[in-house]
């Protein structure tokens, strides 16, 4: 019985399945959230002037900034790192370093920590990662100089890239594939409500240190999940250690309520012989892209992670021209984002991962292309603009949560972390160059985002459909997956298949007596 057939038989998304989900999820996603916009509110800029030539002398930039100062005194109603260490003026490109550092950290940390999954584990790669940013978070919160602010920054954004990534992985692949695209969906709606919350907490703690000790201390609790959440049994499959994943199958089994036996958890010859037991070889960066398959596969997904986080991000930074109260705007940030995974969630399951983001991508694109085409003599410019953006953003927004779910269901399980890892580095990157994007013009930097969207959707049209087939556990297993959607048949071969194995383990299990079932009980317990 192969993996799929096992969820199927165990339940797809039980009892056991919710709860790890639930806890996994709420860390990956809404709780990283937190801290990868961390600065979006912790280096604000509240209003200021020359001490030296008093409150009366205007505020703005030009005057303020164009002559030397000794000391500035900002508006009480916030502290942020720019009152703290007097951010402003000549100094005021230091909040967009502290950004780009913490971006560099996340790149970096993508990759470790995804090798260090495949290779030792997913859920101590993930729980390290979790304590991890707990403990350089808090310690930032009582930074006394800005380079040491840098570092720690740093620091957490390597722990909080391979958690993001490491999680979404731990949360979904126990996951049957009849929940996952779901499952996915909502991972990335819990970023949006992340933004919410965090919108509203900044709203209420006005203060820097106070806010980022208050956001980080919830990692204290999350770290103890370690003892709540089982190992990956496919993970444990592709080490060879089938015996370990045997058990976890059947512990989530009990806990979903599912009276079964470790006989009828035996897993394909094939698929428990991938790697041998103890000996399983260890895949790193190089065998992405040594397979044909595989390698069009990456480079597709590469440019495509690329070119998501780069127009996500350079649409988010370019909000800020809508005015009005901080909060809010940050807020309607992560609103218009809902949307975008309510058609996901519609459409996933039903045109499937490839068609839903070649249309997404497409939204994405041209919008942002069309806003080029909007005359600036019609009446309401602005407003056309704003519209124009934020649904560009939302298509950018559902391809990103598509391409979390289906490059997962595209890559072999042997080396699927390190690909989504590669993958991460790439968005990372794209979030970095997004910046330097903005400065070029309203006219270039809508035609580089519109342009990099339009032709990232005609890649993805090139990709296979992933909806309805197993996934590859290994590199070999791309050449027999299909890579198109000719046969019409491979379902129904499949379902009918499944059919009869589960009518033949049923048989099984009537035949077992009490004796066994109790035995396995006592070694659930034990376990």
């Amino acid at each position: 019985m192969d993996f799929d057939k096992i969820l199927a038989t165990i339940g797809e998304f039980g009892k056991q399945q919710r709860i790890q989900f639930i806890l996994v999820s709420t860390i990956c996603s809404a709780w990283t959230a937190v801290h990868i916009l961390c600065l979006a509110m912790t280096g604000v800029t509240p209003g200021f002037f020359c001490g030296d030539r008093g409150r009366t002398h205007e505020r703005d930039l030009e005057h303020v900034c164009g002559k030397p100062c000794d000391k500035y005194v900002f508006d009480p109603e916030v502290t942020s790192i720019v009152t703290e260490w007097t951010l402003v003026c000549g100094n005021s490109y230091k909040v967009g370093i502290a950004q780009s550092v913490y971006m560099v950290g996340v790149l970096i940390g993508s990759y470790i920590f995804s090798s260090m999954s495949d290779n030792y584990g997913r859920r101590k790669s993930f729980y390290l990662g979790t304590l991890l940013i707990t403990v350089f978070s808090l310690a930032s919160a009582f930074s006394t100089s800005f380079i040491m602010f840098l570092i720690l920054r740093c620091l957490t954004g390597m722990c909080n890239g391979g958690v993001g990534l490491v999680g979404f992985i731990l949360a979904t692949e126990t996951i049957g594939p009849t929940w996952r695209a779901l499952a996915g969906t909502v991972v990335q709606a819990q970023f949006a409500l992340g933004i919410l919350v965090f919108g509203a907490v900044s709203y209420l703690i006005r203060d820097w240190r106070l806010l980022i000790g208050l956001t980080s201390a919830p990692g204290i609790v999350f770290s103890l999940g370690y003892w709540m959440t089982p190992e990956s049994p496919r993970w444990l499959l592709t080490q060879g250690r089938v015996q370990e994943a045997e058990d976890i199958l059947h512990y989530i089994a009990n806990k979903n309520g599912v009276r079964i036996t470790r006989g009828m958890l035996q897993l394909d010859t094939m698929e428990t012989t991938a790697k041998p037991s103890g000996t399983g070889k260890k895949y790193g960066f190089l065998d992405l892209f040594r397979n044909r398959e595989l390698r069009k596969r990456m480079f597709i997904l590469i440019y495509t992670w690329f070119t998501c986080s780069m127009v996500y991000y350079g649409l988010t930074m370019n909000s800020s021209s809508l005015g009005g109260n901080r909060y809010v705007n940050f807020m309607l940030s992560g609103v218009v984002e809902l949307p975008a995974y309510f058609v996901c969630i519609m459409c996933l399951d039903r045109a499937g991962r490839k068609q839903t983001t070649f249309w997404s991508m497409m939204v994405g694109g041209i919008a942002c292309l069309a806003m080029l085409m909007v005359p600036k003599e019609i009446a309401h410019v602005e407003s056309i603009k704003t519209s124009m953006a934020l649904l560009g953003k939302m298509g950018i927004a559902a391809a990103f949560n598509v391409m979390y779910i289906y490059s997962a269901e595209l890559l072999p399980t042997v080396i699927r972390n390190t690909g989504m890892g590669v993958c991460a580095m790439a968005a990372r990157v794209g979030g970095i160059v997004a910046p330097a994007v903005i400065p070029m013009g309203e006219m270039l930097a809508f035609f580089i985002f519109g342009g990099t969207g339009f032709t990232a959707g005609v890649c993805d049209y090139l990709l296979p459909e992933s909806l309805g087939k197993p996934l590859p556990e290994t590199i070999d297993d791309l050449a027999a997956s299909p890579i198109d959607d000719k046969d019409k048949n491979f379902t129904t071969t499949v379902d009918e298949e499944r059919v009869h194995k589960i009518e033949r383990d049923i048989d099984m299990l009537s035949n077992h007596n009490n004796e066994e079932f109790a035995e396995d009980d006592e070694k659930t317990r034990m376990l």
